[in-house]
This record gives C-alpha cells, structure tokens and sequence, in this order.
C-alpha cells in the first residue's frame, strides 16, 4: 500500500466536517440531548446520500452481512442507545474504518481482508461504535475552524469529482494530508473509546483481547514502513502507550464468558472475499493453493480454494474443491450451501436440492439457505414457490442486500412492478447506494397503489431521506 490510498481516507474525514460546516451548525453542548440526537441524525443522513456516490459500495452477503453481524450483536449490548445503527463495507484495499454521527459505521474491505481474527474486527467495531455513543465527533468541533475546512472540502469534492487536472488534485490532497492533524479525536475521546469499547466487546462476549491485537497490528506495520501507514493512523493514531493502555484495560476484564455463536467460518469467508474484490484473482487462488498444498488435511482450505473457483466461475474447479471439503467436514452448514451452489450452477439440480434439504435440517433459520433454494426453485416457472423462500430469507434477514435483490427479481417476473422497483430501493439502501434508492423508491411510486401499504412505506423512506415528492 503506498501513502496515496491515504486519499480516501482524506476525502472522508474533510466530508464530514464538510457536511457539518454546511449545516452552520456550533458546539453540541448548547443544544439539549434531544436537539443532539436529531441533528446527528440529519448529519447521518447527509453523509449517506453525500458519500453513496463517491465510494464502491459491497453488497456480498458474504462480507457485509458478515460485518452487520457484528455490528448489531454489539449494539445490542449498549443499553439504551438512541441510535439505530446502520454498517456498511467499501470495496477498497485501504486499512480503514470510521464512524459518522448518527450510527453510521463503515469498514474498508481492506480492513477485513487484514484482519487475523473475529474479536480483532470486533475490537474496530466496539472502538467506532464507542466514537458515536461518546457523541465524540460533535463535541470535538469547538476546537476546528469550520469555515476554513467547508472551503477545503469543496475544493476536494470538485477534484474527486473530475473538476480539476490531476496534478492539481494532488496538490489538494496533499494539502489535505497536512489538515488531518486538526481532525484526530483528542486523546481523551480516543481514552474513552477504547475504554468503552473494551466494555462492550465484553458484555457482548468476544474477547477484549481482539482489540488489543488489532490495534498492535496497525502499530507494527508503521514501524516497519513509515511510507505505508495504515490509514486508519491519519484519524486514531495509535502510540504505544495507548496500546498498553488498552492492554491493561481488556485484563482487567478477567476472564470472559465467550457467548457469541461460532464466526471463524463467516469470518474466513469475509476475508477471503475482500481480497477477492481488492486484488488479483490469479495471485489469490495462487496463495490459496499453496495453503492447500501446505495442509493437505485441512478442509477449511480446500474449501476456501473451492469457493473462489466459485465466485470467479470456474465451476468444475469449484465443484472438486468445494467436494473435497465436503467429504472431510460434513458438520459445517457453509459447506452444505456453496457446495450446493456449485452444484447448480454447474446443471446438476437434483444434487444440489439434496445438499440443501441437508442443510435446512443442520440450520433451519440459515437465510442463505433460503436464497439458494429459491433460486433452485425459479428454475422454469417456480417463480411463486422462489418468492416464498425470499420472502422467508428478508424475514430472517431483513438487512440483508441479497435478499432484497432475490424479492426484486421475483416480483419482476410475477409481473408485480412496483414491489420489485421497491424492494431494488432496499437492497441498494442496505449496501449504502442511498441516491440510487431514492431512484428506484419514485419508481416504485409510479406501479403503486397510492392509498397502499407499500407506497405508505416507500413514501415514509422518501420523507425519512429528506426526498420531497
């Protein structure tokens, strides 16, 4: 990674203090604490429709619902939040994430792909989601020159944006770059995240430890290459007494009761697919291959190889890979389910309806598998029968892009217009694609009943996103 994958990073910090400076707003303290909440909430919402254009947005269930996962098992634990969370991935090899007022938490599929743990991605998260209780980013804006940094912002925008020569556009980052000192979060912002995040990760029962070792990650690889700081450095720098701190912090814990579910699976598939999307195919089957070779009698291994052939198309790869994982570990469910996949996309239905049945049994509320099974079923005119199984797949999941998506394509081809422009709105929505939700929510308007309970609930997503119709 070289310091210009900082530019991202850069960009977005100077957005959000752009959106604040063009809201005029001043110092928190002086609104009461439900004046704050509200307008943290339309900062939020800015952001999103703002920063849906400028970032590629990841909608595979694989990483985001991976990282939803974790976000909602750890918000739940924060007793009387008034934030409604809401976490995205962008599809970019910077080691990043950041929170934005309101409850908005995005990760940088970088991040995933270098993480070593479930309880390290946990530790960003329970930190980022520390920032947004702590009210951290509106309190700190006393200490910034607003007007100074809207102007610094606009000229950013408009170069991200093609309105400037590229050699000008780095002489604006660069700029930037220098900025940043200004908008890290001061020590003590940074002291109660870590505290706060340590507690969370607790009582949400992942190891606090994870943090610590995230944290000692990012700090190494500035030691070892000035030149490649990890992002994430710019806007949380991470001396190593703070990382001692933390360390102190996650011991005096003692020893946690872990009573979060087993991730080690979805989180092998959400690193795995993050690198797929922010490097070579070739180089990564490459590595998985050697992984393979190296532990002949690994089935996580053979399986992970299995799976890129899958969801690069290699499907006779897929299939012999995915197999051979199968045959050493049957008490996995994702090794029911993209066999299964494999097995369909490469013609043969009936095995790949065997695999599934198989798989409902080990876990009947595996919305996945719901998905999968309705595309088995959309085969020729089972397009009713594939509804149900999405419709089910939204009710287990309902944050979930790809199950939005599937109820789109049903509603396309039972000729139900309008709910399908509105169920494409979700799932664009879900991934943090707010300006093309907004576009398929007033088309969705034009094929609804206008008195109708779905153009009540399109109507309500317009009116929530500041949209007039």
């Amino acid at each position: 990674m070289s310091r210009a994958s900082s530019g991202p990073a850069v960009l977005l910090v100077v957005l959000l203090v752009w959106l604040l400076g063009t809201s005029g707003c001043t110092y928190m303290k002086t609104r009461s604490p439900g004046e704050s909440i509200r307008y943290e909430e339309k900062v939020g919402q800015q952001f999103a429709l703002e920063a849906s254009t400028y970032f590629r947005w990841m909608d595979e269930p694989e990483v985001l619902d991976f990282i939803k996962d974790i976000g909602h098992r750890l918000s739940a634990h924060i007793v009387g939040t008034p934030y409604e969370y809401r976490f995205y991935v962008i599809r970019d090899p910077t080691m990043n994430a950041f929170a934005v007022p309101g409850g908005y938490i995005c990760f940088f599929a970088g991040l995933i792909a270098q993480a070593d743990t479930v309880d390290g991605l946990a530790g960003v998260m329970a930190h980022e989601i520390s920032h947004v209780e702590g009210n951290h980013f509106i309190r700190g804006q006393q200490k910034m020159d607003v007007a100074n940094i809207a102007s610094l912002a606009a000229t950013i925008l408009a170069a991200a944006l093609g309105g400037g020569q590229g050699a000008a556009a780095g002489v604006t980052l660069a700029q930037a770059a220098q900025q940043t000192a200004q908008l890290h979060y001061s020590r003590e912002f940074e002291r109660e995240a870590d505290r706060e995040g340590v507690e969370l990760l607790a009582s949400a029962g992942f190891d606090p430890n994870g943090m610590v070792s995230i944290f000692k990650k990012f700090h190494a690889l500035a030691r070892l290459n000035a030149a490649d700081v990890p992002p994430y450095f710019y806007t949380h720098p991470l001396p190593a007494e703070r990382i001692y701190e933390v360390e102190g912090w996650a011991k005096a814990m003692g020893k946690i009761r872990r009573s979060r579910p087993q991730l080690e699976t979805q989180f092998e598939l959400a690193r795995i697919t993050a690198r797929l999307r922010t490097e070579r195919f070739d180089a990564l089957a490459a590595w998985q291959k050697e992984r393979v070779d190296e532990n002949p009698g690994s089935a996580r291994e053979k399986f992970l190889l299995g799976y890129l052939h899958l969801k690069r198309g290699n499907l006779p790869l897929a299939v012999e890979h995915l197999q051979k994982a199968f045959d050493m570990d049957s008490s996995i469910v994702e090794h029911y389910i993209y066999l299964a996949r494999a097995y369909h996309l490469h013609g043969n239905l009936v095995r790949a309806k065997q695999l599934l049945e198989s798989a409902y049994e080990i876990e009947p509320q595996n919305y996945l598998v719901e998905i999968f099974y309705g595309d088995l079923m959309s085969q020729g005119e089972g397009w009713l029968e594939a509804l149900h199984h999405y419709q089910r797949a939204a009710i287990l999941n309902p944050r979930s892009c790809i199950a939005h998506a599937s109820l789109a394509k049903a509603y396309e081809r039972i000729q139900e217009r309008g709910k399908s422009y509105y169920e494409l709105a979700l799932s664009d929505k879900c991934a943090g694609r707010y300006l093309k939700a907004v576009y398929y929510f007033q088309k969705a308007l034009k094929h609804l009943d206008k008195d109708g309970r779905e153009a009540k609930l399109v109507q309500a997503e317009l009116e929530w996103m500041g949209i007039e119709e």
